[in-house]
């Protein structure tokens, strides 16, 4: 049974799922879909072209598939919001749908976004990812899954996080994250390897230390890192985690964040 408080307005061509349940004081705009089992528990805000998937529990404050802050939004564009199944999603967190007309913003399943969070217009957040309190995202961002994002942490446009990376907290961040690693700092700047992410994504001891050693190669050996990656490439050729670490190095459109040298020190046992 769907149910409906009567002091929420709802569109009327607002689709609610099964079970779903529209708390006191909450905005359901038109052409926006809610999914089964989904609670917004009271003030929320969700605009038209915004989709919520299903059993997400959505806490008092939000608003979602807001307007883009970009100056460069067309007043009138059509713009999107996809956010998965199975989110938590806490107080004050605002989500902003694309910039560009047609554009998306989206956000996968399992995350938990928490209070006073922001995801920025045209970001794509995976599945699994943890936004700590005041964790900010600027617009265009990538965060892989099982990414962790540190408390009043801000992450510049167009940066990428990757995979069961982890940005510290108060970190900021302006330039991209390997998979796998950790970054902190004031620009952050990436340190070691997430050992104990990788561990809670479900990574073997004996991907961990390939990770680790690639890590180490990359940036520890006073290398060029375009030779640095044929080497790493040549010693782990059958490495999923280490080809996604490589496609990264490749892809980086801003520069990595890489690390300083008092980052040695701490890694000199990964040989």
């Amino acid at each position: 049974m769907i149910q409906i408080h009567k002091h929420a307005v709802v569109d009327k061509t607002a689709e609610l799922g099964e079970n779903s349940e529209i708390g006191p004081f909450c905005t359901v705009a038109a052409n926006t879909k809610i999914g089964a089992n989904t609670k917004l528990r009271s003030h929320v805000v969700v605009e038209p072209f915004t989709k919520i998937g299903d059993n997400c529990d959505i806490f008092p404050y939000v608003t979602l598939g807001m307007q883009s802050q970009d100056l460069k939004y067309i007043q009138g564009s059509t713009t999107y919001t996809e956010i998965g199944d199975r989110n938590i999603i806490r107080e004050f967190v605002s989500v902003h749908s694309g910039t560009e007309p047609g554009s998306f913003t989206s956000i996968g399943n399992d995350c938990a976004l928490l209070s006073h969070s922001h995801v920025a217009h045209n970001c794509y957040v995976g599945n699994n990812v943890v936004m700590s309190h005041g964790a900010t995202l600027g617009g265009h961002v990538v965060i892989g899954d099982h990414a962790n994002i540190g408390g009043l942490s801000a992450i510049h446009q167009f940066c990428q996080v990757g995979k069961a990376a982890m940005i510290a907290g108060m970190a900021r961040t302006i330039q991209d994250v390997l998979p796998f690693t950790i970054a902190e700092g004031t620009p952050a700047h990436m340190r070691v390897i997430n050992k104990v992410g990788m561990e809670r994504a479900g990574y073997s001891v004996a991907e961990i230390s390939e990770v680790r050693k690639a890590f180490r190669v990359l940036f520890m050996r006073e290398l060029r890192l375009e030779d640095a990656v044929v080497q790493v490439e040549e010693s782990f050729p059958k490495s999923d985690s280490i080809k996604l670490m490589i496609d990264a190095v490749r892809a980086s459109q801003r520069g990595l964040a890489r690390p300083e040298s008092a980052t040695y020190e701490i890694n000199v046992a990964d040989v």
